[in-house]
């Protein structure tokens, strides 16, 4: 199960490794990105693997509980007003002793409210959603997962920063102003990490 597919990528890859017996399912609150993901999953010629793609809250799927053995996702749950919900919500889809494999944007610390408030103006960009890294911790711990592993963690440069405040890319985000950039320097960061529903 991918949280936030966007385009598909992340889906191919993981039905590259799911096998002949595997599925996977892409969500996306955004049905272009539905689209988009169709798309590039027909063109990688895998439009006959079990692979699903749906339109759907990441804080509220409409799933079955116990639904997955592998929840992942890359660089979206930032994007959720409400974390608690989507870490709530993939630990209800999970079966017991299913994995999470996360990468996301957190902050070392608070940023100035004002300045949060302009991130906020171009949510897309990942600063608006973007949360301490404590707190971070905190929603996944509160929402029943176990064995959290640090894989990596990344202080973005500069570039990344720039980069990552207008992701997906400027036709969907304004570009930061350079002052905001250099606000946050060095308290960003870049987290991937894996976790355990217990059995």
């Amino acid at each position: 199960m991918d949280f936030g597919c966007g385009a598909g990528i992340d889906v191919i890859l993981a039905a590259h490794k799911v096998g002949k017996q595997g599925r996977v399912v892409g969500l996306d609150f955004a049905p272009q990105m539905i689209e988009r993901a169709k798309e590039a999953v027909t063109a990688s010629g895998l439009q006959d693997k079990h692979i699903e793609l749906v339109v759907a809250e990441l804080e509220s799927s409409q799933l079955p509980d116990g639904f997955t053995d592998v929840v992942i996702s890359n660089c979206v749950i930032n994007l959720c007003p409400d974390k608690n919900a989507v870490y709530a919500e993939a630990y209800r889809i999970l079966k017991s002793g299913g994995r999470l494999a996360i990468s996301d944007v957190v902050l070392t610390e608070e940023i100035d409210p004002c300045l949060r408030e302009r991130f906020q103006e171009y949510w897309a960009g990942c600063l608006g959603g973007a949360v301490p890294e404590e707190d971070y911790w905190q929603t996944i711990t509160l929402a029943g997962f176990a064995e959290i592993k640090m894989v990596s963690r990344h202080t973005l440069t500069p570039q990344e920063l720039k980069a990552m405040a207008c992701c997906p890319g400027k036709e969907f985000t304004p570009a930061a102003a350079q002052e905001d950039l250099d606000a946050v320097q060095g308290n960003v960061v870049s987290v991937k990490f894996t976790a355990v529903k217990p059995k």
